[in-house]
């Protein structure tokens, strides 16, 4: 068993933690056999029938039916029998810099009567998103609701990460230290909350930072390895790859949204970062 770090909780708030979906059902067909990308977010998977397998740099991994399945943070082929059905739990658990708190994972298996709390919390978290969302939606985040609603799945939310942490920390996974300035903190808060389509706001990221632009930038690379642009222009990829995923919105509103003068120069921005064009890349089959 390994031993949690014992940071300060100024320190444990500055995690990125967010349900992006929860479903309990068969994997759509599109998502049976495909090499999947799960290195954005953090996935648990519990097989209520039939069998998947996941072929990693580590070997191959298997759960089946009762079992648990945490996947590595990288990409691979997927396997689903016909038979599968499985809760499906994609969230973010993550250091500012985008590092997982349990980044070094290999994948595990696990028995779910051995963990009896994963299931449980799993369950009521997925029933009270059924119940005031029973249209399938992949990013929940972007669904709206009033302030009590927020908090109610919020609790529901942790009371499932607390669960799926205890269980990481019982297994013998390290989780990640992270100790970020404060300075740092306030700049990425903006970053991640500002809109795309005005562009980086580095007039306003120095006021909340209290620093001029070369020193913001040294702060940057020394705790990130990224400088400010480099952090937006992944953020503006993720929204992308969101936009492109779970809607149909012309290519050129798109672009608007994401702060490009054309969608031409979203597409070169696009097939630059991401490998394919943004129309090929909608067309590839979502990994659920």
């Amino acid at each position: 068993m390994s031993t949690a770090p014992r940071l300060s909780l100024h320190d444990w708030s500055s995690l990125r933690t967010e349900l992006l979906w929860i479903y309990d059902h068969a994997p759509a067909a599109k998502a049976r056999h495909v090499t999947a990308d799960h290195r954005q977010s953090n996935w648990a998977w519990y097989l209520r029938r039939g069998e998947v397998r996941i072929t990693t740099r580590h070997g191959p991994l298997t759960a089946r039916a009762g079992q648990w399945l945490f996947l590595p943070n990288e990409r691979h082929p997927q396997d689903f029998s016909d038979d599968a059905s499985l809760i499906s739990i994609n969230f973010r658990c993550q250091w500012p810099a985008g590092d997982p708190l349990f980044g070094s994972s290999r994948g595990s298996v696990l028995d779910g009567t051995a963990h009896p709390r994963l299931e449980q919390t799993a369950k009521r978290l997925e029933k009270l998103v059924l119940r005031h969302f029973p249209v399938q939606h992949y990013i929940y985040a972007q669904q709206f609701a009033d302030y009590s609603l927020f908090l109610r799945f919020q609790r529901a939310f942790f009371e499932w990460l607390e669960a799926w942490f205890d269980t990481r920390i019982a297994i013998g996974d390290i989780p990640s230290r992270n100790q970020v300035d404060a300075r740092l903190l306030r700049s990425l808060h903006l970053l991640d909350e500002a809109p795309l389509e005005p562009g980086l706001p580095q007039t306003a990221l120095q006021t909340v930072a209290g620093v001029s632009r070369v020193q913001l930038n040294r702060l940057f690379r020394t705790q990130l390895k990224l400088t400010p642009l480099q952090y937006w222009e992944r953020r503006r990829l993720e929204s992308a790859r969101l936009f492109l995923e779970t809607s149909d919105l012309p290519l050129k509103e798109l672009a608007a949204r994401l702060g490009f003068r054309s969608d031409s120069h979203f597409t070169v921005w696009f097939k630059r970062h991401a490998g394919s064009s943004p129309g090929r890349y909608r067309e590839q089959p979502v990994q659920r």
